[in-house]
């Protein structure tokens, strides 16, 4: 039987310390998960409509940025989501694109930043030059590149129509990383735009470019439909968002008791939309779809109703700020209880418009909870 140890060894501490490390740090990566998790959930869960009224008007009503990763982030003032979408004019995100962002970009073309006229210098004390946009010939002619690309992020060349249209696993870092050895960029150049491959990809992006702005592609048939089944979308919410307009400005209940067309009971939004199936050919089609089934959503249901109202009311607010900021207002405040005797207390803004005259504007309600002075 081998002899047992007293005390434990230096390697088994050293293991024992290295467990005991590797489980607090787990332990403690967690914690701050949830941390920071319950503290974006309590963020977003406080508000304030005065506040939130004040912030934003004072913010910009639309502010992008760009960042390094190569993503729009695009804020909406009267909203406290960010909405981030990829910028597929930037080279690093034409990997990922479907159909439709490349048919942008053929249709557009790469954007170039001509105030860039040179790059960083190199290790070689080399850096990129805006004249490698110009081709000349043995001639003396000058031919514009439109095909290259210059990233100032990554500090590197693509080829616009090899990245886009590339079959497989692509070849040289015009194609694929991007090419930065400046010292030898004029020799891949030439080499490159002398290749089989570069010479097909160019005829592709060209030959698409001239469909699309003819409508002239393969698909022609089905992006007619798709653009004639967009139309009809964008008149149907026009004429809901009128209805709801007209509900809203006369004060009438939206929904009755039923939320079916031409039923009982149904409310006067249902009821509108009836109406205009009469006579209104494009509701009438949108009816007759409701009635057979062939729509999953039809946009008339309560849900889309809310949504519209308060879109309206968040853009109407919007206007009256817009005035008071430019003349003279003033605030009146009033508490009023409501049906269950809960205690509202009503805003209302009373301002000089653009053409000197009084004017009021109510703007909502704000739930107190006593009615004295304070």
């Amino acid at each position: 039987m081998p002899p047992t140890r007293k005390c434990e060894s230096g390697y088994d501490k050293l293991k024992k310390k290295k467990r005991i490390t590797e489980l607090i740090n787990s332990q403690r990566g967690a914690l701050d998960k949830y941390v920071m998790k319950e503290t974006q959930i309590s963020v977003e869960n406080e508000s304030d409509d005065v506040e939130t009224m004040e912030k934003n008007e004072n913010d910009n009503d639309n502010v992008e940025n760009h960042d390094n990763d190569g993503v729009v982030r695009s804020r909406d003032t009267n909203t406290s989501e960010t909405c981030n979408y990829p910028d597929i004019f930037d080279p690093r995100r034409w990997d990922g694109l479907d159909a439709k962002m490349i048919e942008l970009l053929v249709l557009e073309g790469p954007k170039r930043d001509l105030n860039i006229v040179n790059g960083p210098l190199d290790k070689d004390n080399r850096r990129f030059s805006s004249n490698l946009y110009t081709r000349v010939l043995p001639n003396g002619e000058k031919f514009d590149r439109n095909w290259l690309v210059y990233s100032n992020d990554l500090d590197k060349v693509f080829c616009f129509c090899c990245k886009i249209f590339r079959k497989g696993v692509g070849k040289g870092g015009l194609t694929c990383e991007g090419f930065d050895t400046w010292k030898h960029v004029n020799m891949r150049l030439k080499v490159h735009e002398a290749s089989m491959e570069h010479v097909t990809n160019m005829n592709t992006w060209y030959e698409l470019r001239q469909r699309l702005q003819k409508n002239q592609t393969i698909d022609k048939e089905a992006q007619n439909l798709i653009n004639k089944e967009k139309d009809h979308w964008k008149k149907v919410l026009q004429r809901i968002i009128s209805i709801v307009k007209f509900l809203g400005k006369h004060n009438l209940a939206f929904r009755g008791t039923n939320e079916k067309l031409y039923q009982n009971s149904n409310g006067n939004f249902l009821g509108l939309i009836e109406m205009l199936a009469e006579f209104d050919p494009v509701i009438q089609d949108h009816v007759r779809r409701i009635t057979n089934d062939e729509l999953h959503f039809h946009y008339i249901g309560h849900n889309i109703q809310n949504e519209l109202i308060l879109l309206l009311a968040s853009a109407k607010k919007k206007k009256i700020i817009e005035k008071i900021k430019k003349k003279y207002f003033s605030v009146i405040l009033d508490c009023t209880p409501d049906i269950s005797h809960q205690e509202q207390m009503t805003l209302i803004l009373r301002y000089v418009d653009n053409e000197y005259n009084v004017d009021e504007s109510f703007l909502g309600f704000l739930n107190v909870n006593d009615t004295t002075g304070q």
